[in-house]
Parts: C-alpha cells; sequence; structure tokens
C-alpha cells in the first residue's frame, strides 16, 4: 500500500492504488485502501481553503483607519439627540409627563392622569393636534406669559411653563411645535432635591379656623385656585387645570394630603424659605410663598392646616358677572 507523509498523498502510488481496487474482488480490501487516504484528503482541504482565504484578504482594498470610523458612523443609528423627549413620571397621585427639548429645558408639563395609560393617550393626542391644532400665548393674573394648546375642537389640551417675557413664551411655542412630534417617550423617576436637607415642620394648629376662601378663576382657557386665610394672606397657590370639574378634584385631594401627609421647610438658593407638602410616598403636592424668614414658612403652614377645612370655595368669574349685573341694574334706575 502506498504510505501517507505528513497527510499528503503521492499521485503514483495513488494511481496504483487506484487500479488494485479496480482489480480486487475482496470489499475489506478496498476499504483498507480508501481509508488510508482519509486523513490526507481533510488534509488537503484544509489547506485548499486557507489559500483560498489568503488570496480573498490580499484582494481586498487598504482601508485607513479614519474611514473606517466614518463609515462606523455612518452605518450607526441616530439616537434622537434632536428629538427631545416626553418624560413619564409617578406624581403624588397618579402620572404625569413633561415635554423637554434637545437642550434639556422643560417646555410643558401635564396634569396629573391616574394612569400611565391615561398619560399615554394625552401625549398621543397632543402629537395628534401639533399641525391641526393651535398654540396661544398669553398672559396671566400674575403677569406672566405662557403658551396653551387647543385642539381642533378648541378645547385646551396643556399650559406651557411660565415666562418673564412674552417673546419668551414665542420661541417656547416655537421649540414646542418642533419637538412634541417627534419627543421620544421615557420612562423616569423625579425625586425632589430639596427633600435631603428639608426640615419637618411641627403643627401645632389645633383649631379649624373659618373665613378662609378658595378661590378659584378662569383666564383664557386655563383654570387656578388660591387658598387665602381670612385676613386675605395666599397660603396655597395652584394652577394650570383645563377644566373646572379638575380643578375642583384637585381641591378635595389637597385637603387629602394635607391631612395624611408631612409639611417641610426648605431654604431656596435666594436664601429665602418656603413650605413643601409631602405625600406618605414624599412626592410633593403644594410649595408655598417665599418667605425671608424660616419661621414665616412654619407660620404659614400652620395656617394652611388651620383654614383648609372649613375654607369656601368661591368662583371669582360667577362672583364678577354678579357684581357687573347688580351694578348695570343699579344704573339702569337712576
Amino acid at each position: 500500500m502506498a504510505k501517507l507523509q505528513k497527510n499528503t498523498i503521492d499521485k503514483k502510488e495513488l494511481l496504483a492504488d487506484i487500479e488494485r481496487i479496480k482489480k480486487s474482488k475482496n470489499a475489506l480490501e478496498i476499504d483498507a485502501i480508501m481509508a488510508k487516504y482519509e486523513k490526507g484528503l481533510a488534509e488537503m482541504d484544509r489547506r485548499n481553503a486557507k489559500k483560498a482565504e489568503a488570496q480573498t484578504e490580499s484582494k481586498k482594498p487598504i482601508v485607513k483607519k479614519a474611514e473606517v470610523k466614518k463609515a462606523e458612523a455612518q452605518d450607526k443609528p441616530k439616537t434622537g439627540r434632536y428629538n427631545g423627549k416626553y418624560e413619564v413620571y409617578q406624581a403624588a397621585d397618579g402620572y404625569a409627563y413633561r415635554l423637554k427639548a434637545s437642550n434639556g429645558k422643560v417646555l410643558v408639563t401635564s396634569e396629573i392622569y391616574t394612569t400611565r395609560d391615561g398619560i399615554l393617550k394625552a401625549i398621543n393626542t397632543v402629537k395628534k393636534n401639533v399641525e391641526v391644532g393651535e398654540l396661544r400665548v398669553f398672559s396671566d393674573k400674575k403677569g406672566k406669559f405662557k403658551f396653551k394648546m387647543l385642539s381642533s375642537n378648541r378645547r385646551v389640551l396643556l399650559f406651557s411653563a411660565n415666562y418673564a417675557k412674552e417673546a419668551s413664551a414665542n420661541r417656547a411655542a416655537e421649540s414646542f411645535k418642533k419637538f412634541a412630534l417627534k419627543a421620544d417617550i421615557v420612562d423616569v423617576e423625579i425625586k425632589d432635591d430639596d427633600l435631603a436637607s428639608a426640615t419637618k415642620i411641627k403643627i401645632t394648629s389645633t383649631e379649624d379656623k373659618t373665613g378662609g376662601k378658595y378661590e378659584i378663576e378662569e383666564s383664557d382657557g386655563e383654570f387656578s385656585w388660591d387658598l387665602k386665610a381670612s385676613n386675605g394672606e395666599i397660603l396655597v397657590q395652584m394652577e394650570g387645570y383645563t377644566s373646572k370639574a379638575s380643578l375642583l378634584g384637585s381641591i378635595e385631594k389637597f385637603k387629602q394630603y394635607v391631612e395624611e401627609g408631612t409639611f417641610k421647610s426648605i431654604k431656596d438658593k435666594t436664601g429665602h424659605y418656603q413650605y413643601k407638602l409631602y405625600t406618605k410616598s414624599n412626592r410633593v403636592v403644594a410649595v408655598g410663598e417665599s418667605y425671608k424668614t424660616k419661621t414665616s414658612a412654619i407660620s404659614a403652614a400652620n395656617s394652611v392646616v388651620s383654614f383648609y377645612k372649613l375654607a369656601e370655595v368661591v368662583d371669582l368669574n360667577q362672583q364678577a358677572k354678579a357684581e357687573a349685573k347688580k351694578a348695570e341694574k343699579k344704573s339702569s334706575k337712576k
């Protein structure tokens, strides 16, 4: 039989073995001849494959590192860097979202929705109305400027943050149109930055006082309410509601938070003091006015506890209409 040297095959010996196979009638002998070539054939296949691979590599064009990086950058999917984002987060008694521009600036903060699905539906409604709805810039009762979004059927969908100048509100409205349609939706957890340094306020007020008022008002489609003490001092201000029903619901929720929550005092960046009302899960639901002293902030928190329960709800719009009608009747009699 032909011998295999280092798994290679000698051509002359191979031809001789082929002749032997042709003449042989013994199956065992034929199998033995064929078996000795298995390793040699496998080695030949391996060498041929390696040679072909080397030839292929030699034909590839030389690519510089800079060109490789450029190609990789082109192949990478766009990350949505310029898309902005809807940040969905858990609020005091449900869920809310805030729309951020690509630079991180907050353009819009939503009302509270009871479920996350409700938030997603609200965002979808906003996106649908970016083209067919209307953005309107206006000034509120405090002289601050903001924009609101109206749906195609004139329903108020959202309000923006406050701006000191009308031009700033107009720029924010343009940014909103740019980002609202394509912004990504992401879930985030928002923590109160002041919580670590906040100190618990000891509530000493035990008397439910009368004479307080929840003054509610509608201005250019936005509903707001103020809780005032009997002397007219503003204790709490809430705004940004799109309907009177949601506003009245928020007052009832506020009463519940006062009963179950915790007041804490914080010192802001200007050196002034405020109280914050926290839920059991340490979520902020109300922030007081800014005071020069910590004592004043503590006093305001105690006043909230004194007046919140028995305060009368007063609709300023209805009151104004009633007074105007009364004045008109009085003038007609003259």
